[in-house]
């Protein structure tokens, strides 16, 4: 009992810190809110339909990532399935704190009877691929950016009252980088597991102990096929160009000039912010676009009537898809059965490379 009202606090207090950030924002925004209004009742038609079709671009490329993971450990579902139940999991991200919400409901969508810790590792390393790619992205784009423009270097990122200029901005991303990858590279090593087990293997509450092993024995087995680890990682990146390429046709539908180069660094980092336990990012996100897309020293910088108008035509569009993805859990059923048959070296930790099925 104590337990739940426990989660019920921690949500309904990352439900106010959502509506709190927003409802602040819009108020510093109060005598500029007829602007914002009449920049979205003037939404140019092509820049948002692009928008919608790289929203889409992204979540098909993530279906499809997150299918490679799961075909490796013998769970093998139709692309056009994990489409939907990816839909579905948007809405539970928009539900419910973080993103952790939405990646439950997809382990319960993909999970057959005793297959739960396949399920959880393939979601837990596609998650984990997900920040590699996000931030090798950004570091690439920045070194090319700062390199290619010496105009970049005056480029400033505000971190915990530290103004990052230039190449702090790449030692800041260079550093999450390497940091993720350390985390993955333990996540395959047999030490950590050993250690792991000291720590939790004693664990007998809801069978935690148990779980956890298994989870991370499943997620080890990921070290025998690295074709997939790099195409999850390739693929990743496709997911995080139709993201930032969806904030830059929102703004472009709302005259946003900020040349697109600098949306492949700043989306990133927004992406990274959002992360802040709230409800799917709401507040912290329209926060960091309004921070990162004004200032005087960015080429083309947005004003902060568009920035914000930007930021909120992008939550609709994000809401939109995550309606859709409620409706889908009204009328979708699970869709298990298929995933019931597995490779046969999987059981010595071989699972065959997995062709791309049509």
């Amino acid at each position: 009992m104590a337990l739940g009202l426990g989660r019920l606090g921690s949500t309904l207090l990352r439900v106010l810190l959502s509506l709190l950030l927003l409802g602040l924002l819009l108020y510093l925004f109060r005598d500029k809110l007829g602007d914002v209004l009449a920049l979205l009742s003037h939404v140019k038609a092509l820049p948002l339909a692009m928008a919608f079709l790289w929203y889409l671009f992204f979540i098909l490329v993530s279906a499809w990532r997150w299918r490679l993971l799961l075909n490796a450990r013998g769970l093998r579902f139709s692309t056009w399935y994990l489409v939907r139940v990816f839909t579905l999991s948007l809405f539970f991200c928009k539900l419910l704190p973080t993103s952790i919400g939405g990646d439950v409901f997809r382990i319960a969508y993909t999970a057959p009877p005793g297959r739960s810790a396949d399920a959880l590792s393939a979601t837990l390393l596609d998650r984990l691929v997900g920040f590699v790619s996000l931030l090798l992205m950004a570091v690439v784009v920045s070194i090319w950016l700062f390199v290619a423009s010496p105009g970049a270097r005056s480029l400033e990122i505000p971190v915990a009252g530290v103004n990052l200029r230039g190449f702090g901005i790449i030692l800041l991303l260079s550093s999450g980088l390497v940091a993720l990858v350390l985390l993955t590279l333990v996540l395959f090593n047999d030490t950590a597991h050993r250690m792991s087990l000291r720590v939790f293997g004693r664990v007998r509450f809801l069978r935690l102990g148990e779980r956890l092993d298994r989870t991370y024995d499943a997620v080890k087995k990921y070290r025998h096929q690295p074709r997939v680890l790099l195409l999850s990682v390739l693929s990743g990146i496709g997911v995080q160009v139709g993201l930032v390429m969806t904030w830059y046709s929102a703004a472009a539908a709302l005259a946003g000039t900020v040349p697109v180069i600098y949306y492949f660094v700043l989306i990133p980092l927004l992406n990274i912010v959002i992360n802040i336990p709230t409800i799917g990012g709401l507040g912290v996100r329209e926060w960091a676009f309004v921070l990162l897309f004004t200032p005087g020293w960015l080429a083309g910088h947005l004003t902060e009537q568009t920035a914000l108008a930007s930021a909120l035509l992008f939550l609709a569009l994000d809401l939109v898809f995550a309606l859709t993805g409620g409706v889908l859990f009204a009328v979708m059923r699970r869709n298990t059965e298929g995933a019931q048959q597995t490779d046969s070296r999987k059981e010595d930790g071989h699972a065959a490379d997995p062709q791309i099925e049509h």
